[in-house]
């Protein structure tokens, strides 16, 4: 009996070797994102600094955005963002 529930325990457990994975994975990104230094100091004086922006215009045609492990593959279907 007690080998009986032992087996099935570890099976349980070993169904979630993917996920701690995928986990281990994550966290490693996440440390590695927050421990990096960026090239430009937004808090430093020194620098060119703009004195006037000129007007412009950004347009995103037909956007498409999809999560990689997700179905519908698509939840965002040909965007267009214009920002002037």
């Amino acid at each position: 009996m007690t080998v009986t529930f032992s087996a099935q325990g570890g099976g349980q457990v070993f169904s979630f070797a993917p996920d701690v994975t995928k986990a281990t994975s994550a966290t490693a990104n996440v440390t590695r994102l927050l421990d990096h230094v960026p090239d430009i100091d937004i808090s430093s004086p020194e620098g060119k600094a703009v004195d006037h922006l000129e007007d412009g215009h950004i347009v995103f045609k037909d956007v498409y955005f999809s999560y990689p492990t997700r179905y519908p593959p698509s939840p965002v279907w040909g965007l267009k963002l214009l920002t002037m």
